[in-house]
């Protein structure tokens, strides 16, 4: 299975092109707490997921209620989501570093592939979440 990204977030992937850095993260991300900056887990986890890390979009209600959205929404959801809960105060520090050494442990087995678990298969043909979408 490959994961085909639309054209515009391809560009966008080119434009950002460079390494990610855990300062751009973190910027990029508002909601992920700067305490966690100097973390090595968090320094690892940017480098390994930075690709998915720049196209990455916080899904929107409509989205999330349709499917879940598109891969960058997918990405999303895997990769930040846990950290902004911890952001907001409703998870713990050590268990949000836990998940993710666990998530970074299971990329290292399949690196070449990893990405591809972090987005459900649609069918063929299925229509892109949206509010559109909904009747």
């Amino acid at each position: 299975m490959q994961i085909r990204l639309t054209r515009d977030l391809e560009d966008r992937g080119r434009a950002a092109s460079g390494s990610m850095t855990v300062d751009t993260f973190l910027s990029r991300f508002p909601e992920v707490p700067r305490e966690l900056r100097d973390e090595p887990v968090v320094g690892e986890f940017v480098r390994a997921f930075g690709a998915q890390l720049q196209v990455a979009q916080k899904p929107s209600p409509c989205v999330a209620r349709a499917d879940g959205g598109d891969a960058e929404h997918h990405f999303y959801t895997r990769l930040v989501n846990d950290l902004a809960i911890y952001g907001i105060g409703l998870a713990r520090r050590d268990r949000t570093l836990q998940r993710l050494e666990r998530l970074l442990t299971e990329y290292r087995a399949q690196p070449a592939t990893f990405a591809c678990t972090l987005v459900p298969r649609k069918a063929p043909g299925a229509p892109r979440a949206g509010c559109a979408a909904q009747t």
